[in-house]
């Protein structure tokens, strides 16, 4: 047990260090964080290896398994610890961002409604809205009254709703949909809305969609603040993700210290959803520039979405 912890262990950390392509080694990259978890344990075990007093070549082989193994759990604790710790913005929100894919239109719309109304979300970006699923967000559309892009069947329905007026709306080369447009709110900036593919069941569709986002982000075409939202089929290790980071952009989750944050799999009546609910990785984001900064994020269960709603509370700089 503790050789096969370690080495899937080192393989999590190989797919964050070196950005694999293949398909299911970009699959694995989406359970880097479970890596610390294996060191952990790893560490432990051959821990106990070496307490039962074995010589010679086991225990040269076991010494350097436990050194690999506290080094791995001190590399990923590293990158661990800004989700975790470190000071953001208090106090009452500038702007207040809800995202939440609807699972094929399924994702009940009245528990997305009571959501926005609770928390005053000021700016909504949902994907996989179906026509069935549109009508029935009439009382959101009745309180957020601005609006771009339409339902669609299957998956590639990304739609915004916003408090404020939505100007210059382009829709980016995204398979399920994604557009870019200006926020007009007291303090502008403008939002892209996020859907990407996904990268088991279309790798080279999930690669071509990211790339649209990088190439075309507004960090690039326009100046001021941004916000992107929506489901990036991508956690934080994935490199396009990293990429997007690198532009100057931040994780909303990350920057609030919202700690382990999952957003997939969610409701366990959904398809393909674990035991109870529980989530395995953050593939839903709010990315925000330089002149927001987090306050807090949350996740809400949407019954019959296989994802949760990303709620993300933010300071204007």
């Amino acid at each position: 047990m503790a050789a096969t912890t370690l080495v899937l262990s080192l393989l999590l950390t190989g797919c964050r260090l070196f950005t694999p392509t293949p398909q299911k080694l970009v699959m694995a990259t989406a359970f880097v964080p479970f890596a610390l978890l294996g060191y952990a344990v790893a560490a432990l075990a051959w821990w106990a290896v070496r307490r039962l007093g074995v010589r010679g070549r086991r225990r040269l082989v076991s010494t350097g398994a436990l050194a690999a193994s506290l080094l791995g759990l001190a590399f990923h604790a590293v990158l661990a610890v800004p989700s975790y710790a470190g000071s953001h913005a208090s106090g009452r929100p500038a702007l207040t961002v809800l995202t939440s894919n609807l699972r094929l239109g399924l994702g009940d719309t009245r528990e997305v409604t009571r959501i926005a109304e609770r928390y005053h979300a000021d700016v909504v970006v949902l994907e996989e809205v179906t026509p069935v699923a549109f009508a029935g967000l009439e009382p959101l559309r009745d309180q957020l009254p601005y609006l771009v892009g339409e339902p669609f069947g299957g998956a590639r329905g990304t739609i915004v709703l916003s408090r404020y007026p939505l100007r210059d709306a382009t829709p980016l080369k995204v398979f399920n949909g994604a557009w870019v447009m200006t926020v007009a709110a007291p303090d502008p900036f403008s939002l892209v809305a996020v859907h990407t593919s996904q990268p088991w069941a279309a790798p080279l569709l999930w690669k071509s969609d990211h790339r649209s986002l990088l190439w075309n982000t507004t960090l690039a075409t326009r100046r001021g603040p941004v916000v992107m939202a929506g489901d990036f089929n991508a956690t934080l290790d994935h490199r396009p993700m990293r990429d997007l980071l690198a532009l100057g952009l931040s994780d909303a989750a990350r920057q609030a210290n919202a700690g382990w944050q999952p957003t997939w799999p969610s409701d366990r009546d959904a398809t393909h959803a674990l035991p109870f609910g529980m989530g395995a990785m953050a593939i839903d984001h709010v990315l925000v520039s330089k002149e927001f900064s987090a306050i807090s994020t949350r996740t809400f269960v949407v019954r019959n979405s296989d994802h949760r709603a990303l709620l993300a509370r933010l300071a204007r700089e």
